[in-house]
């Protein structure tokens, strides 16, 4: 759960890899270096970078989610075993008891535990896309809090023309260490969710 969860986040998470863009990109024209790797100036472009995995991993929200699903997960299925379990009597029972009732009783009784096991199978599912569907709706609220701070904290502090996200499902492959403001986001993070914890 906790992967599948991560994972989703990470997809959601995409659009960050602009995000916070003040317009202010002025190109200029490219610049060979001295080597055969070729160096592209952008006069007055100032970029910072935020790693996905360590919001992810430090986010307290993503927690409290996890927790959540898994104790949700953990009551639905539950109930489906329960249900399940009350089948498998009745259908012991049946079997017992099978041999003493007449033909006709004996398909009343097949009908009723087919219908029966079949309300189960459809439960169960019903139940995968009720939690599915509880998934996608927390990784998008996560998504939208990380997207609506990151534009709030780039505002009020540092006025970048770019940030973008790094991390495993990121396609940048290097970034000066100068430029990640992962620590301050998640902070600014945790004590937003704190805070709102604590009026609760």
């Amino acid at each position: 759960m906790k992967k599948t969860l991560k994972t989703g986040i990470l997809a959601l998470c995409v659009c960050m890899g602009v995000t916070a863009c003040q317009n202010k990109q002025t190109s200029a024209p490219a610049q060979a270096a001295a080597t055969d790797t070729a160096v592209v100036a952008v006069e007055g472009l100032t970029i910072a970078t935020v790693n996905i995995d360590s919001i992810n991993m430090g986010y307290q929200l993503v927690a409290d989610i996890q927790r959540e699903l898994e104790r949700t997960e953990a009551r639905l299925t539950a109930d489906v075993q329960n249900q399940a379990n009350a089948f498998q009597k009745e259908y012991d029972n049946y079997i017992k008891i099978g041999g003493t009732l007449t033909l006709s009783e004996q398909h009343k009784r097949e009908e009723a535990l087919q219908k029966k096991q079949q309300s189960i199978v459809e439960l169960q599912q019903t139940y995968a896309n009720q939690l599915a569907s509880l998934q996608v709706q927390r990784m998008e609220e996560v998504t939208n809090r990380i997207l609506d701070f990151v534009k709030r904290y780039n505002e009020q502090n540092q006025n970048f023309s770019m940030i973008i996200y790094t991390g495993k499902s990121s396609n940048i492959l290097y970034s000066l260490p100068s430029m990640d403001i992962t620590s301050a986001v998640l902070r600014g993070l945790n004590e937003e969710y704190a805070a709102e914890q604590a009026k609760k």
